[in-house]
């Protein structure tokens, strides 16, 4: 073979192996960073329940990332879009033309439009919104632009238009853009209450955490890594759990890593919540005041780290106690919301128990509660109260349901069915009698 034909050959074929290379290293980023903002990708869309007595009908679809929803009334509801940083209203199925807000949002990762709460006043209704907001356009993250900060507002609703706004909470969005928290619930009390995650400060060297990471020589409380509690115009309530300071007055609870879902049990008003651990050790906890769930000191069981010491945790002199979980995932499945079922439509035996969403699965799980309902009833298959990822035996006597590509949201619409947002279909599901 003619030399120059050889040196065409053996350049040809590295210039092959060159964007081969290019190629698999674009795509691993590409995939990787997919999984990172969109875990539920990988979950299958089949959405299906394993009771035979139940059906999955849809009621919503063409939504853009929806992520959590709130009724105004029966078949009328408001659904939050993440990345445009919309509200829109769903009426009967059909969306309305025109969003009800639209405000400018970061949106990398978790940061975006994330929670919402609808309370009625007399003829007043006021809704409260959840999300991390920016000085430009949408997503100008993505671009270097640092948000202005996570923030709780509350609108009214005026003719179809969320009109109004007065902030309630300015609270921190970096150093990165996971672990904003957003869900809203309103309490028995009627005062909001909102998990904050640590912000990914986690994630970055060098960065400073706060007391309420469990770093006794830490930063004072900022607003991260807590469950906060306001009354309805923003104010804080009471004297203060922890201490008096602000906002270390707001806190209801602390050490929490990345929450996306909590609720009061209906007959006995205890809190209950959802966190998700690094990379294991999700949980659901039950959360009395003053509650410190660990982080970043413990995920998941304490007794499954070799060094732990309790005496490592930060107390706020005796007003603060760290509580095990409940249950606990050996495999990051990335809980998201957490709901009583407040109602017998679905049938008698679910009335009042726990179900619960995940992100990355797009599974729905059922939990009942022992008769202090200050535990759960796990079935003997599943000893230690550890589930394992993939699943041991006995974990499919907890799977309500699965195939929702990505549960960001669970809630009991007026007519007692459970509804289910999927951010990964853009869609709204409603699970109800055959």
């Amino acid at each position: 073979m003619p030399w120059k034909i050889m040196v065409k050959k053996y350049v040809l074929i590295i210039l092959v192996l060159f964007f081969i290379g290019i190629s698999t290293i674009y795509f691993t980023q590409t995939y990787g960073q997919i999984l990172r903002e969109r875990p539920f990708s990988l979950s299958v869309s089949n959405p299906r329940v394993y009771d035979s007595g139940l059906k999955v009908e849809q009621v919503a679809e063409g939504l853009d990332l929806p992520t959590t929803m709130a009724f105004l009334g029966p078949d009328d509801f408001l659904v939050l879009e993440k990345d445009k940083g919309t509200v829109v209203r769903v009426n009967n199925g059909i969306i309305s033309g025109e969003p009800l807000l639209d405000v400018s949002v970061a949106n990398s990762v978790e940061r975006g439009m994330c929670g919402i709460a609808v309370s009625k006043n007399g003829t007043t209704t006021y809704v409260f919104l959840y999300f991390t907001e920016i000085d430009g356009n949408d997503g100008d993250d993505r671009k270097g632009k640092p948000p202005e900060g996570n923030r709780l507002y509350r609108y009214e609703l005026v003719d179809d238009k969320l009109v109004n706004p007065k902030l309630l909470l300015d609270l921190p969005a970096v150093p990165g853009p996971r672990h904003n928290g957003g869900a809203i619930e309103i309490g028995p009390d009627q005062n909001i209450y909102i998990p904050v995650g640590d912000i990914d400060g986690s994630f970055i060297a060098g960065f400073t955490a706060t007391k309420t990471q469990n770093f006794d020589n830490g930063l004072a409380a900022d607003g991260r890594s807590g469950i906060l509690r306001i009354t309805q115009d923003g104010e804080p309530v009471g004297e203060g759990i922890l201490g008096h300071s602000m906002p270390l007055r707001l806190y209801y609870a602390y050490g929490i890593r990345n929450s996306f879902g909590l609720d009061f049990d209906p007959i006995t008003g205890f809190l209950w919540d959802t966190e998700n651990g690094p990379h294991e050790g999700d949980e659901i906890n039950l959360v009395h005041p003053g509650f410190n769930s660990g982080w970043q000191q413990i995920y998941g069981f304490s007794s499954s780290l070799k060094k732990f010491n309790i005496n490592q945790l930060v107390t706020f002199g005796g007003r603060g106690n760290y509580e095990e979980p409940k249950v606990v995932w050996g495999k990051s499945t990335g809980l998201t919301s957490l709901i009583f079922l407040d109602s017998d439509k679905l049938g008698a035996q679910y009335k009042d128990d726990i179900f619960v969403g995940d992100v990355h699965n797009g599974s729905i799980y059922h939990f009942k509660l022992n008769n202090e309902r200050n535990d759960l009833l796990l079935p003997q298959s599943l000893p230690g109260k550890f589930i394992e990822n993939p699943p041991n035996p006995g974990t499919e006597d907890i799977v309500f349901g699965n195939g929702f590509s990505g549960v960001t949201d669970l809630t009991v619409g007026p007519d007692g069915y459970l509804y289910v947002v999927s951010i990964g279909q853009g869609k709204v599901y409603r699970i109800l009698p055959k």
